[in-house]
């Protein structure tokens, strides 16, 4: 999976992001509140459109690229005036759907899906009458010509501390068997640490080479193992322990910074993504030393398998360490978000050392708005 474009309209709330291009690093930076974040929640709303769940009153046109094959994807959710897409817990409601197209572009654009509130067309055929308010992407994922897109979607995730870090299990026997890490990679369901688990209780060398990486950046670490605990004579959990050099007793788990954690969390999702995944990080530096911001961006800025990253920073470390050609400079009118790249503002036109500090003195990064 490969992002190309974005359009996305909040019908709600008004936010309105606009022909959004992406590269396979893009970075988005700029003042506080223009949008950034959002953009990363509309490419996660369109996930979960494509796996059939709600994502609220929505327009969307999403272009994207699977297998050398270019596919667009618009459509639109009605808009519910009266509880505005919620139900009374908040989550979003399940709404029908206004339209909804599928485009695939492999030397000629062939219609695939057209759908409208009453009718449902798949490759020039009416279909039965299938559920309104889930995508035809998700109603037809088991067709041959839909399977990749339903497939690639699945590809898009974010990595945030949210992705988890303690685990519980039932029984030892629940334990996925793993064999290679091909298995591994396709297993995202499982949280990092639990990954990370798998990799040293299959005796993987990937485990060793995420360790080398963990290591490399904390060198007072010494060494790191899993112990097995049991909990209430029922439940087992796994625990995360590290040894530091010149000291005799093992740091469990919830001990552990949260600092090494999440670096810990970023190595090994990276490390185990899929060729084609797209990897979201909202605010990259959070929680981050210098000395693990540096390691990380190097996983990002030269991976080792085909990846594509969305990230977002304030922090001039970050941007100054990745090259201009990679910014994308987000303002915001009202709801209206709009993005620039270095060159449209001419950053680096004179001078590419001087890139960063000729992005700080711009209206559009310290404000928010392209004068």
């Amino acid at each position: 999976m490969k992002i190309i474009k974005l359009s996305f309209k909040d019908r709600e709330s008004g936010w309105n992001i606009k022909d959004l291009y992406f590269n396979r690093l893009t970075l988005l930076v700029g003042a506080s509140g223009v949008g950034k974040t959002q953009i990363l929640h509309a490419i996660s709303s369109l996930v979960r459109i494509g796996g059939g769940k709600p994502a609220g009153s929505v327009e969307w046109s999403f272009d994207f690229e699977i297998d050398d094959i270019q596919y667009n994807w618009e459509g639109a959710f009605s808009v519910e005036e009266s509880s505005l897409g919620k139900t009374v817990d908040g989550r979003e409601s399940a709404i029908p759907i206004e339209y909804e197209k599928l485009y695939r572009i492999n030397g000629k654009k062939d219609l695939l899906i057209e759908r409208t509130p009453i009718d449902l067309v798949f490759n020039g055929k009416q279909t039965v009458k299938l559920e309104a308010t889930k995508s035809a992407i998700a109603l037809l994922k088991e067709e041959q010509d839909i399977r990749p897109v339903y497939t690639g979607l699945t590809h898009i995730y974010s990595l945030t501390m949210g992705n988890g870090i303690f685990s519980w299990i039932m029984d030892p026997a629940e334990i996925p068997p793993v064999t290679n890490l091909d298995e591994l990679r396709k297993q995202k369901y499982l949280l990092p640490i639990d990954r990370l688990f798998l990799l040293y209780k299959n005796e993987l060398k990937t485990y060793n080479d995420i360790v080398d990486r963990f290591t490399n950046i904390f060198p007072f670490v010494e060494s790191m193992r899993f112990t097995v605990r049991t909990v209430l004579d029922k439940y087992q959990t796994i625990n995360l322990e590290i040894k530091e050099k010149g000291v005799t007793t093992w740091v469990s788990q919830d001990r552990i910074s949260s600092g090494m954690l999440r670096t810990l969390i970023h190595i090994v999702v990276i490390t185990l993504a899929e060729e084609g995944d797209v990897i979201l990080i909202d605010e990259f530096e959070n929680g981050l030393g210098v000395n693990c911001i540096e390691e990380v961006a190097d996983m990002i800025i030269n991976p080792e398998q085909n990846l594509q990253f969305v990230i977002t920073s304030h922090h001039p470390y970050v941007i100054n360490n990745i090259d201009y050609k990679w910014w994308k400079i987000v303002t915001r009118k009202g709801g209206d978000v709009s993005v620039f790249t270095a060159d449209d503002l001419r950053i680096g036109e004179h001078s590419k050392h001087d890139a960063f500090l000729q992005l700080v003195q711009t209206s559009a990064y310290k404000m928010g708005i392209k004068s």
